[in-house]
């Protein structure tokens, strides 16, 4: 009886302090509240240098072909205010959105060494967009579980309402059940593609002022993320619940983030649009195959609003690589050439994403 006396009474003083040891579980969840909204700062920026370029005339090597330096930095922005009109099961029912500001810069420094003679160019380019100060509904059609997007007055481009998407609150990050401090969950690849492209597709019209880039694709390419990476990704991503912090009064979820992922991708038909514009009058050219392949490792973090139910800030750097490979045949003037380029750039990327 004393021997069962002390067991239980070693169990009553140890099993609290087991119990406040052990570590609590956090539910993060999205769910602001009905009526409540919240302006949204993404930001993009990429600096890439030019590590390799080779070209082939007519299956030979070009002598003509000038030595060539570049280094391209780009970035984006995309702001929006997004009102939550009605919000259930960890998504909006009905969510109003307008675009405050939808910019793009590039500047690119080249300089081309063509049998002795030296040339710097420094062309630059801007993007915008007609859905600047417009405002969308997004309404979450149950049946066909997608949204359904409009206007507010239902008068509009109906054309610049194609392919929006709705998520911009990082929701993909979230677990799907309640997390420990330590714990990891895998990330659907897809869903980096929105925060390097955020808002979907946003009818960027990109144009270059002073001189042309020559010898390569149309530069713009390379701020369109989302038709860099598309759909089809490999690699892993992860998060990892790395506990609490407090910020300006505000207790946030630290969710740190890991990523290494690599993508080939065909396009082709993005290449000859682009290309297409800036072709003389008269010259045929047909793309036998434009490879594009996108690496890029990163890491960073996620800082989730417990109370608030939303996201209070991303931020996110890693090493990108870019690697293309192209075939064109062009017939001017019935002269036909065939041409074969590969060019290889790399360089860092960063992401931000604040909101208020």
């Amino acid at each position: 009886m004393r021997t069962r006396t002390l067991i239980l009474g070693a169990l009553a003083v140890t099993a609290p302090i087991l119990l406040a040891s052990k570590p609590s579980a956090t539910k993060l969840t999205f769910a602001p509240a009905a009526g409540s909204s919240l302006t949204k700062s993404f930001s993009n920026s990429v600096e890439f240098a030019l590590d390799d370029m080779s070209m082939l005339m007519n299956g030979e090597e070009n002598p003509m072909m000038p030595q060539i330096e570049m280094d391209m930095a780009m970035e984006s922005n995309v702001g929006v205010t997004d009102t939550y009109d009605s919000v259930s099961n960890g998504k909006p029912r009905k969510l109003t959105r307008t675009f405050d500001e939808i910019s793009s810069e590039m500047d690119v420094s080249m300089v081309v060494d063509a049998m002795g003679q030296v040339q710097e160019e420094n062309p630059t380019g801007s993007g915008s967009s007609d859905l600047e100060g417009e405002t969308v509904v997004f309404t979450w059609d149950a049946d066909d579980e997608e949204y359904v997007v409009s206007y507010p007055e239902d008068e509009g481009d109906e054309d610049l309402l194609e392919n929006l998407v709705e998520d911009m609150d990082l929701r993909a990050l979230l677990p799907k059940d309640e997390v420990s401090e330590g714990d990891s969950w895998d990330l659907p690849l897809v869903s980096l593609v929105d925060l390097l492209g955020p808002g979907g597709d946003l009818k960027l019209d990109f144009e270059m002022d002073g001189q042309e880039v020559s010898g390569g694709p149309p530069p713009e390419m390379m701020v369109n993320f989302r038709e860099m990476m598309g759909d089809m990704l490999e690699g892993e991503a992860t998060a990892t619940f790395a506990g609490m912090t407090e910020v300006d009064g505000a207790s946030l979820a630290v969710i740190e983030i890991e990523i290494e992922i690599d993508t080939a991708k065909d396009m082709s038909e993005l290449i000859e649009e682009l290309m297409g514009e800036e072709m003389p009058e008269g010259m045929d050219f047909n793309l036998d195959r434009v490879d594009v392949e996108f690496a890029y490792e990163a890491s960073g973090q996620c800082l989730w609003n417990v109370r608030g139910g939303h996201a209070h800030s991303l931020s996110l750097e890693g090493e990108a690589a870019v690697a293309l490979d192209m075939e064109v045949n062009m017939d001017f003037g019935g002269q036909s050439m065939a041409m074969e380029m590969s060019m290889e750039m790399s360089g860092e990327m960063a992401t931000e994403m604040e909101t208020e």
